[in-house]
Formats: structure tokens, C-alpha cells, sequence
């Protein structure tokens, strides 16, 4: 058993950062790509202790004790659950969260802090839920005076309510992008359709930050958005192993029977259904083409052979979202990377996966959806391109028509169309900008702050535990930019910009948003870039206007 480059990276950060005395560290990364390998190496850290992984749910439990065994051979590891016990003080615990977490348990008292040395939290984003809260303040990991390191590892980039981890961890150790996962060939690129259908959603309250699962339900679940959905998936993803995220028990045994009606193999599951583990099996094995579940299959279920996501679920939660689409990323067993199996000419049985967004309709709701997980519209048809080609194409266009408001864009195959159509001419500067910066940042979809020079970009963001980024390049490698651990966005800004004073100052003038000489009227040499470039020029344009519409398309020309 080998390692990936990327596995070894991580717990080379996770041990770089415990040596400069940080103990309570987030390691983000995609759900496919071996968070359970990484954390099952973490026991030789500390070989006179011992080892507490703390999981939240019976599947994940079985997983990651199996793991850490073929890991660890020569370690004993036992499961803290239900009828299953810890009698030997086995070296490695793996925890059922809801079994330690109980009032006066004599379970999590039977586990002294002081015999442990590292503590694991599967599914980090569950943390500041108070039954883990309990668990945090019986080890005392929660002080800066704890002698154990905790290690929390989730593919989430961020909680669904909108609350930080602050609290629990105090700095991201390691972070790898789901797009990132994808070029370089650990999981399997997504392939997008939108399915729109004419329900409104407008009637469904919010609770908790997702829709309300019984007016949900009510909206849904009907015969007519049922079949359509089948039908696309006959048109889109016939024959693929396939999962349907549904929203409660009655929508998912609706959904099966209409994909029986058409004669396709079909079976829908829940927590407490009886024959769960069967039909699971049967899917893997080929028996069964579509499983129609509602939050049972979201965590802690692995199979590589599904290659199609259908979300009849409507969501506004991204953490709910990405543990979904995660279902469907996986690489077949037997490969190891799938750009060096297409450079050796190795079969490769699955190379996609194909999500069926379905997009009801609404005007008070913002829904997650492919595209918008990725920074894009979340209405936009990517027509089954996938996810690497859209946003290039994507990420082109808004380069090529800056101030263009793309956020509204459905088509595709048409962005470009719509870019020219728009005014691109208006900007409204976001209001935490306008009183810490006098630069142009613009704010993206997915919460970054952007400046683009004529010499590179910079990129500000916030990370998990609410610690500021500042990222980029500016003209050659040499000048790469590469900040982390900022407490707060001001300061981000100052340190992003002095890098702006220190390697491209003759650049300062043209990024400022009140420069005397954006008022002047739009030069002939300006307006001629803009025709060139097929923007349409409005009446009265100035040259400050002009130039944020020139500046990223002259910067990759």
C-alpha cells in the first residue's frame, strides 16, 4: 500500500504544523480521494499513545476501522459502539459519536485523556454540534494547554448554517479543491444537464438554512416532475449505475416506481429500511441500476460504480450538495490515477459521471446546482460539457468581458452572446470593499475578492476557520504571491496590495477606483480595443469605465 503525492503532502503538513505547537488543525479535502488513508497514518506520530477516531454514523464506523487496519496491521483497533466495546485498550478507537456523547456515559469515562495523543474527527463539519462539543470538553482539546493533537478532516468547504469551525479547529493544515482532484486524475470529472421543470419552489419556507422537508416534499413529489425526470435520465444517463437524492421516504419509493414503469431496475432505500445492505449490494454487483434514497446515502457509502447523479432534491445547502455529487466522483477500483491509466492505455471502466440537476422554478430561493458549486450561474445548462471544460469556457468569457454580470446566464453554448449583451459598463463595488480599499476588488460568485492587473491576478479568501488568504501571481513565478492565516479582510487587502507597491507599482494608478483620470472622456486608443474586442460602447463612456472592461482582456493578450 503506497501513498498519493497529495496523502503524503498533507501529513507532511499535518506534522510541520504540530511541530510549530498548532494541535487543532482541518485538513478539506474532496470525498473520494482518501481522507481515511490520511488520518490512518497519523498513529505513528505518536506510538507511546493512543489514537481516538471520533465518527458519527455506523457505516463510517465499520470503514474506517477496516482502513486503519489495513494500515496499521501490527495495531489493535477496536469499535466503541453500540454492542461493540473497547475491553483491551486497543492502541486506535474508532467512536460512535452519539454512543460517547450521552449524558454521564461510562463509555467515554472508561477512555482516559491522558492515555491519548491524537484525536480524529471524521466529517469535521459535524463539530460544533453539542454532542461533539461534549466529547471535546471531556479530552480537553478544546484548550491551548491540551497535549493532543486534534486532527479534523472533512470534503465539506463549509457548513451548511453558515457557522465556522473557528471554534473547534484553529487552522486549515491542508486543502485540495474537488476541481483540483479532477485535473490531475483522482476522480472523474462531472458532466452537467439542467433539468427544469415548472413546480415553484416560492411557497417553501427555509429552516436551518435548506428548504423545509415536509413543504418540500409537498412541492415536489408528483407524477409529472417524476416522470420527467426519468425521462431525461433515459435520454442523458440510460444504463449508468445511478443515484437519486430524494426528499423523504415517500419521494424516493415515488421516484423507484416510476423508473420500474419504464422498465428500468429500480429500488429506493432509508435509515431504518430492512433490506438496505441487500439493495446496496445489488447495485454494486449490477442487479440494480438506480438507487432512490433521502439522507441515508450522502455519507459514508462508497461505490465507484455509480457514474450518475440525479438531485430530484432541491437544495440551498452546498455542504448537502457536494456530500451528493461526491457519491459519483469516484475512480474504478484497480486504477490509481486516471491520467496515467489513459497514458498507459489501461481499460478504464467509468470516466465520468453525469449529474441531472433538477432546477424548479422560484424567485425568492437561491439553489445549489453543478454549476454554481463551481462559481457559475446556478441556472446555467452546461449541456452536458463538464465541469473542467465550463469553467474554462466560463472563466474566458468574463475574462474577455470583465464587468459582465454573468450571474443570471443560463445557456451555455450562448455565454458569450449574453456577455456582449449586458451592460458592462455598470459596477456596484461590494460595500466591504468600498470602506477597506481604495483598489478595484471584485467580488466573485463563490465569496473571493479578485484585483486584475495588466502583470497577473490576486485572489483574497476566507477559509474554513474564518483566517484570511492572499493568493496570485504577478508577472513571473518569481513574484508569486502566497499569504495565509490574515485574521481579517482589511488586513488581507493591505497585504495583497502592498505586494501590488512592491512588484508592479506603475500599475497602482490604473486599479484605483477614484483616480482623477477615470472621470476623463474614453480615449480613441480605449474605444478601439472595445470594438475590437466587439463591446458595445455607450454614450458618455470615461476612460475609468473603459479601462475596467480592457483590463483582464489586455492582460491575456
Amino acid at each position: 500500500m503506497k501513498l498519493r503525492p497529495y496523502q503524503v503532502d498533507a501529513l507532511q503538513a499535518i506534522t510541520n504544523k504540530w511541530s510549530l505547537g498548532v494541535k487543532r488543525q482541518l485538513v478539506v479535502m474532496p470525498t473520494g480521494t482518501g481522507k481515511t488513508c490520511v488520518f490512518a497514518n497519523l498513529p505513528r506520530l505518536t506510538p507511546a499513545k493512543r489514537v481516538l477516531v471520533l465518527v458519527h454514523r455506523e457505516e463510517l464506523a465499520q470503514q474506517a476501522a477496516d482502513k486503519i487496519k489495513k494500515w496499521n496491521p501490527e495495531l489493535s483497533v477496536a469499535i466503541e459502539m453500540g454492542y461493540l466495546r473497547d475491553d483491551n485498550n486497543s492502541q486506535i478507537v474508532v467512536g460512535s459519536v452519539p454512543t460517547l456523547s450521552r449524558a454521564n456515559s461510562t463509555r467515554l469515562q472508561a477512555l482516559k485523556p491522558e492515555d491519548f495523543g491524537i484525536i480524529v474527527t471524521d466529517e469535521a463539519h459535524h463539530a460544533t454540534a453539542d454532542s461533539y462539543q461534549t466529547i471535546y470538553q471531556y479530552f480537553g482539546v478544546l484548550a491551548d494547554t491540551s497535549h493532543i493533537l486534534h486532527v479534523g478532516v472533512t470534503a465539506t468547504p463549509n457548513r451548511a448554517d453558515g457557522k465556522g469551525l473557528a471554534e473547534v479547529f484553529s487552522e486549515v493544515t491542508y486543502q485540495m479543491g474537488i476541481l483540483d482532484a479532477i485535473k490531475q486524475g483522482w476522480l472523474v470529472n462531472l458532466r452537467g444537464y439542467k433539468i427544469t421543470t415548472d413546480q415553484s419552489l416560492d411557497g417553501v419556507h427555509t429552516r436551518a438554512g435548506d428548504f423545509a422537508t415536509d413543504e418540500l416534499a409537498n412541492a415536489v413529489n408528483n407524477a409529472q416532475r417524476n416522470e420527467l425526470v426519468v425521462k431525461h435520465w433515459l435520454e442523458k444517463a440510460q444504463g449508468r449505475t445511478t443515484l437519486v437524492f430524494c426528499v423523504d421516504i415517500a419521494h424516493a419509493q415515488a421516484m423507484a416506481q416510476t423508473f420500474k414503469s419504464y422498465n428500468i431496475s429500480a429500488e429506493a432505500v432509508w435509515g431504518d429500511d430492512p433490506k438496505r445492505s441487500e439493495k446496496l449490494d445489488e447495485l454494486r454487483n449490477g442487479k440494480l441500476v438506480v438507487i432512490c434514497n433521502c439522507a441515508v446515502l450522502t455519507e459514508g457509502f462508497d461505490a465507484w460504480q455509480i457514474s450518475a447523479i440525479v438531485m430530484a432534491r432541491p437544495t440551498k445547502s452546498q455542504l448537502l450538495y457536494v456530500q451528493c455529487t461526491g457519491r459519483g466522483t469516484r475512480i474504478p477500483d484497480g486504477i490509481n490515477n486516471l491520467l496515467e491509466a489513459r497514458a498507459d492505455n489501461t481499460p478504464i471502466q467509468k470516466e465520468d459521471c453525469i449529474l441531472l440537476d433538477v432546477v424548479d422554478a422560484t424567485t425568492k430561493h437561491s439553489l445549489i446546482t453543478v454549476p454554481k458549486l463551481f462559481g457559475m450561474s446556478e441556472r446555467m445548462d452546461m449541456q452536458g460539457r463538464t465541469v473542467t471544460t465550463a469553467l474554462d469556457y466560463f472563466n474566458k468569457v468574463q475574462e474577455e468581458h470583465p464587468n459582465a454580470d454573468l450571474k443570471n446566464a443560463q445557456d451555455l453554448l450562448k455565454l458569450r452572446s449574453y456577455a456582449v449583451s449586458v451592460d458592462l459598463f455598470s459596477f456596484k463595488w461590494a460595500e466591504e470593499i468600498l470602506g477597506a480599499s481604495k483598489l478595484q476588488w471584485h467580488k466573485s460568485t463563490d465569496g473571493h475578492y479578485m484585483l486584475y492587473l495588466k502583470s497577473g491576478r490576486l485572489n483574497v479568501y476566507e477559509d474554513l476557520v474564518q483566517k484570511w488568504h492572499v493568493s496570485g501571481q504577478l508577472g513571473e513565478k518569481i513574484n508569486h504571491v502566497d499569504e495565509h492565516n490574515i485574521n481579517d479582510l482589511p488586513e488581507a487587502l493591505r497585504i495583497a496590495e502592498e505586494f501590488v507597491r512592491l512588484l508592479c507599482p506603475e500599475e497602482m494608478t490604473l486599479v484605483r477606483r477614484e483616480a482623477r483620470w477615470h472621470k476623463d472622456v474614453a480615449s480613441e486608443a480605449q474605444i478601439r480595443l472595445l470594438r475590437r474586442f466587439r463591446i458595445p460602447i455607450p454614450e458618455g463612456l470615461t476612460k475609468g469605465a473603459a479601462q475596467i472592461a480592457l483590463n483582464k482582456v489586455l492582460r491575456k493578450r
